[in-house]
């Protein structure tokens, strides 16, 4: 296993140095981190540097933080203990820190979003499945460092309930779903493909796919047309 400053000096490598202000931390092994994780995490993070360390400890959040401006810390499932034991101690460094557990079991994945429902030392704490497809990881990813959180559909499903009650799709009228999210959802319920809908509206085609990711996973159904089929049902439960 490469050392963390050898890690760290290939992936300060794609950046200059005079660009490195602010910072993305991944905390765990470099076979759940490795190196095409980073690579994409670098690629999504424009200019923002990305390290790896092995644990909290060595990685020490707090120093960071006094050095660069600590925008997101990604940490894998195995450190979840050491990460509450963390927050806890209200060790966690000043500023705009996005807090992110990486996860591919869903048992510990729950008890954050528990957590989040009612409170406890990883309830700030956001959720990034590492069991999906690399496309899907890196638009996740991106929504990480716009502050945005949402719940993998996994964590909604009631046939995979560990003892956390499921969390009922939210209706329409609460506030889930931005104005402009909405408005894209209204159109793919009505059948509008992605260019159509980008001319309607005045946007990109780019930027009507990433309004539909963050709609899909925001309302936790699986694609498109299980997100025009909740839209739909919601508009009829209220009689719009």
């Amino acid at each position: 296993m490469r050392d963390d400053f050898l890690e760290e000096s290939l992936y300060d490598s794609f950046r200059p140095a005079w660009r490195k202000s602010s910072l993305v931390l991944f905390v765990g092994s470099p076979l759940v981190f490795n190196e095409w994780i980073l690579r994409v995490a670098i690629s999504e993070s424009e200019d923002l540097e990305v390290r790896r360390h092995d644990d909290l400890a060595s990685a020490d959040p707090v120093r960071l933080a006094s050095e660069a401006v600590l925008r997101l810390v990604v940490v894998e499932e195995s450190h979840a203990d050491e990460l509450a034991q963390f927050m806890a101690d209200a060790r966690s460094p000043a500023g705009p820190v996005q807090w992110v557990l990486a996860y591919r079991d869903i048992v510990p994945a729950r008890e954050v979003l528990e957590q989040r429902l009612h409170g406890g030392p990883l309830q700030e704490v956001r959720l990034l499945p590492m069991n999906v497809p690399i496309g899907v990881w890196a638009s996740m990813f991106r929504l990480m460092l716009w502050g945005d959180f949402f719940v993998p559909c996994e964590l909604l499903a009631p046939g995979l309930a560990t003892g956390a009650a499921a969390v009922p799709a939210p209706a329409l009228t609460d506030t889930v779903l931005t104005r402009r999210e909405t408005e894209v959802l209204d159109l793919v319920a009505k059948g509008g493909q992605n260019k159509v809908i980008a001319h309607r509206l005045g946007l990109s085609e780019h930027t009507v796919k990433l309004h539909i990711h963050r709609i899909i996973t925001k309302i936790g159904v699986r694609n498109r047309t299980a997100a025009a089929r909740w839209y739909l049902s919601r508009v009829a439960e209220q009689g719009r």
